[in-house]
């Protein structure tokens, strides 16, 4: 592989696989590290990624290896960053800005209470739009266990967030 290859179509994943260990370190620097050591082993095997067919998901993939091996080695929580653009409303008052800023912190933290798998397959699928068959590359099981696990998933979000706020709770 040449270095122009690296940079049109490596360089570009930056961002996504940065956002990926974000969500669960929630720790930049942490993040940026992940994110360089994939970079580095991506150099290193650039003659071998050739045999790759979809360099995306191997790459999400080893950060996503990474960013675990990394939370056991600090035995941190999983915590979960959403990817909200908030889109600003003229006619939208303070009340309702407000309200919607709290109903997004609010499924932020009932997705920080899903399962380790649940919350995998909802970042991939619902943040950064992977498909099916990409998350069970990714993660490595078999695509129709993505879409059920994503359907338990938003179900439980769903049931918790109706719970929320008919009761409260």
């Amino acid at each position: 592989m040449h270095l122009k290859y690296f940079k049109n179509e490596i360089l570009p994943l930056k961002d996504k696989l940065f956002r990926y260990a974000l969500s669960f370190l929630k720790d930049k620097v942490d993040s940026e590290d992940i994110v360089q050591e994939v970079f580095m082993r991506l150099w290193q095997k650039r003659d071998d990624l050739v045999n790759i067919e979809n360099i995306e998901a191997w790459s999400m993939t080893m950060t996503r290896n990474l960013t675990l091996d990394k939370l056991k080695a600090k035995k941190l929580e999983f915590r979960y960053i959403a990817k909200i653009e908030e889109k600003s409303n003229s006619e939208s008052g303070v009340d309702k800005l407000i309200e919607q800023s709290e109903t997004i912190e609010g499924i932020k933290k009932l997705i920080d209470s899903l399962s380790e798998r649940q919350k995998q397959v909802i970042i991939l699928r619902d943040v950064e739009g992977y498909s099916y068959q990409e998350i069970g590359e990714i993660i490595g099981i078999d695509q129709n266990l993505v879409k059920v696990t994503l359907f338990r998933a938003r179900e439980n979000v769903r049931k918790k967030l109706l719970k929320t706020d008919q009761y409260g709770l």
